[in-house]
């Protein structure tokens, strides 16, 4: 069946064609056949008018942990890194995610208006795929890698996925080359959290400091580790794991020097300021990584660091962070055109345009 949807308002997200006053969406077996006016669109199929709101594209979330997803208000926030990170573990090791918690935050994702999740997994790889196609929500899922040294071969998956690395800190570096090597051979995402943690630089920098201790003591630090004498950003470029396909995660703790090796790599950065304020390591330089033309996006990381999975919220935070110059387009990018295309999935999503997955979202007055 063909459906004509009305809106008062379209933020398509197509540069050639950004707004539509009194919109329309022809929809046929869930992609778009068009867009425009609702006056081209009327008569074209059943109606559906949407009313006076502004529809924009579904929302891609870049970054998030659904396997913590039962650990909603379980792990306290609000001081230090190493204190939420110890609460983590703990909490972790009491009790093991459950289909039904999932579902519930892949649900309430769906509803705040998110069509499409970059999930970070690591063994519950089925019951991720499983929930989100319960849910609709389309996912591309990162199966993260970390620890010792060793022959990389991964396990043959379905469809959208690729391997990824948790961070420097915590993978042996020969292994993060070579997953990076394994994802660029077949022109894949590749995903690590970047220069997430304070002591981070120093780690790298002098192999001492307060987090060093910490990753010692609780043999996160892989064997054999030796500090290479650079920052996070410039260890990971000397690594070859910068380029136009790597996803680099919070990258709070970046200086001049780093955001410029950042943006030389063409890397995307996905920032997720909510989880940074409530696990004590800041915020991001978003100003300085906007004035270098870093493409952003935005993830919400997991439910053990955030109240809720809620895209909107994310850009409340990170609206704050912008330059003053930003605009709506601006800041919508990082949920729609920016990800789809460090996901490598804007063929289908990321703006309202002919040929696409027909899923959009609701925008709130308060971010018109």
């Amino acid at each position: 069946m063909t459906e004509a949807i009305r809106a008062a308002r379209i933020l398509t997200m197509n540069p050639q064609c950004p707004e539509i006053r009194d919109g329309g969406i022809l929809v046929r077996e869930g992609r778009i056949l068009a867009v425009g006016g609702w006056r081209e669109v009327a008569g074209n199929g059943a109606c559906r008018d949407l009313g006076p709101v502004t529809i924009v594209p579904g929302l891609i979330n870049a970054h998030v942990h659904l396997e913590l997803s039962h650990l909603a208000g379980r792990v306290p926030g609000g001081r230090s890194f190493e204190a939420w990170a110890d609460g983590l573990f703990a909490a972790m090791r009491e009790s093991r995610v459950t289909e039904a918690a999932m579902a519930r935050a892949v649900a309430e994702a769906r509803a705040s208006g998110t069509c499409y999740m970059a999930d970070v997994v690591g063994r519950e790889f089925d019951m991720v795929r499983r929930v989100l196609e319960s849910q609709g929500v389309g996912g591309f899922l990162f199966n993260e890698f970390s620890g010792r040294a060793r022959e990389f071969c991964p396990r043959s998956l379905p469809r959208d996925w690729s391997p990824g690395v948790h961070a420097l800190y915590s993978t042996d570096h020969t292994l993060a080359r070579s997953i990076k090597e394994w994802c660029a051979s077949r022109c894949l995402p590749f995903s690590l959290h970047l220069a997430e943690v304070p002591g981070e630089n120093e780690l790298f920098q002098s192999g001492g400091g307060e987090f060093a201790d910490f990753l010692r003591t609780r043999r996160i630090l892989p064997k054999g580790f030796a500090a290479p004498g650079l920052s996070a950003a410039r260890f990971a470029r000397e690594l070859g794991l910068l380029d136009e396909r790597t996803l680099a995660v919070h990258c709070v703790h970046l200086d001049e020097n780093d955001v410029e090796i950042v943006a030389a790599s063409g890397a995307r950065v996905c920032l997720c300021p909510r989880s940074n304020r409530q696990i004590g390591v800041g915020d991001a330089p978003v100003a300085a990584l906007c004035a270098a033309g870093v493409p952003l996006c935005l993830g919400t990381d997991s439910l053990a660091s955030v109240p809720s999975l809620d895209l909107w919220q994310e850009l409340r935070a990170v609206r704050a962070l912008m330059p003053s110059t930003a605009s709506l387009f601006d800041l919508l990018e990082l949920v729609t055109r920016n990800p789809a295309r460090a996901l490598g999935i804007d063929a289908d999503y990321g703006s309202l345009a002919v040929g696409k997955r027909a899923v959009w979202a609701v925008l709130p007055d308060d971010m018109q």
